[in-house]
């Protein structure tokens, strides 16, 4: 969408956290002797009331997990025959809401563990509480983390699975994609998101011995997909030993990536963490999973991921797993910056499907103006740069205005040139 940008560069932006996190590793029904260990392995979504919220998490080992929340802080769990356990043993319990089925409303996608059915399943339900087995299961060899989603374009389900596979000459853990018309029959996996040279020296550079994807939770968001990969910089095998740990340590983090298509990939520019380590105890060791998707609220986007207080390879008790939420503001992972010097950014010619020119954009600290153009590139009369009111705030939803024009013209493609001072812009809309 953009044409050409000068002057302003692209910055990734770090997410909110909370002091603790909304849900720690104890659940009311588990003995003093068990562990602290649950998951975001799953799902955050709004419940069909649109007052509440509604979880399927799991704690070790593969108990699916259901909790709800008015405010997305304090979370109650249900008594469901003694536990808050949902009847189904899956591990990364990822769901999606398909309001058009209502039998089969909520659909999941998990890893099964039992003999009989080794390997990523797949289940529906009417209520997200009492589950089903799909009929033909397992669905797609191996098992370990993963994320369902569906394309909105073409109604295909995508699972972002993980599997272990050599990639430049080091055998690691990769995601692949397989698709889906009806959660039965699966396309053969393909690799679509792995580690590369950058990513490897990065890792070197901290000490560690090279790179790998842990896992990757994927969405559709406005026209384009995102997706949130948890970075393991491996550093080898725990040195301190100890109950309960992996032979794989290191530290994870979490990455931001995208795509036009939800099937080809591609890097941000700028590669820093948007849920890095710390500063909290509770996830300064690494972040080993995030929800499935976003839920938008009070002009934030909040996310819920798994942090955990040690590295991979740390032992119980070190180890606490436990759910927290990161936030940024609206569109807030990405920003296109300006410094003293004005920067610009053309968009491509877009069919305006609204009247008004609204942006989200920090300008405290400066200044953003916008011109329409024409598709030549031409400044449509009446509103050019010097005939654009200024926007000096900090709002997600800025309404640009000119000196003798309110709304948009009518008809036709347009371009839109920001030019930019001292500010970022996240996004803008025809509203």
């Amino acid at each position: 969408m953009i044409a050409r940008k000068q002057g302003v560069v692209r910055r990734t932006h770090p997410c909110g956290k909370r002091p603790r996190p909304v849900i720690s590793g104890r659940e009311s029904w588990q003995a003093p002797s068990d562990d602290e260990r649950v998951y975001i392995y799953g799902t955050v979504l709004p419940a069909e009331d649109g007052e509440t919220l509604r979880m399927w998490y799991m704690r070790w080992p593969d108990r699916v997990l259901y909790a709800e929340s008015q405010d997305g802080l304090s979370w109650r769990r249900p008594d469901l025959g003694g536990t808050n356990a949902l009847p189904i043993r899956l591990h990364s319990p990822s769901v999606i809401h398909d309001p058009a089925d209502p039998e089969r409303r909520y659909k999941m996608l998990g890893v099964s563990r039992s003999p009989e059915s080794r390997g990523y399943c797949t289940a529906h339900s009417s209520d997200g509480l009492n589950w089903q087995l799909f009929p033909a299961n397992p669905v797609l060899p191996g098992g370990d983390t993963c994320c369902l989603a569906r394309d909105p374009a073409t109604g295909d389900y995508l699972a972002f699975h993980k599997r272990y596979g050599i990639h430049r000459g080091r055998r690691r853990r990769l995601v692949h994609l397989s698709s889906s018309p009806d959660l039965q029959s699966w396309s053969e996996p393909a690799l679509v998101m792995a580690p590369d040279q950058i990513d490897d020296a990065r890792t070197q550079a901290e000490g560690g011995l090279f790179s790998q994807f842990y896992n990757m939770s994927v969405f559709p968001y406005h026209g384009l997909w995102l997706g949130f990969v948890t970075h393991f910089r491996h550093t080898g095998p725990p040195v301190e030993k100890g109950p309960e740990q992996s032979r794989d340590d290191g530290p994870i983090d979490v990455q931001l990536v995208h795509s036009r298509d939800g099937r080809s990939w591609s890097r941000c520019e700028d590669r820093s963490p948007v849920i890095p380590n710390g500063p909290h105890d509770y996830d300064g060791g690494c972040i080993l999973g995030v929800a499935n998707g976003p839920i938008l609220a009070e002009d934030e986007v909040r996310l819920y991921y798994t942090g955990i207080t040690t590295t991979h390879g740390g032992y119980v008790p070190l180890k606490k797993i436990a759910i927290a939420r990161a936030a940024w503001r609206q569109d807030g992972w990405v920003s296109l910056d300006a410094g003293e010097r004005p920067g610009t950014v053309e968009t491509t010619p877009m069919a305006g499907t609204g009247q008004r020119l609204i942006v989200n954009a920090d300008a405290a600290r400066g200044e953003l103006r916008a011109e329409v153009l024409d598709p030549s590139g031409a400044p449509v009369p009446g509103y050019g740069l010097s005939e654009c009111r200024p926007l000096t705030g900090g709002g997600v939803r800025q309404t640009v205005r000119w000196k003798t024009r309110g709304t948009l013209p009518s008809g036709g493609a347009l371009r839109i040139r920001f030019r930019f001072s001292r500010a970022s812009l996240y996004s803008f809309s025809f509203g």
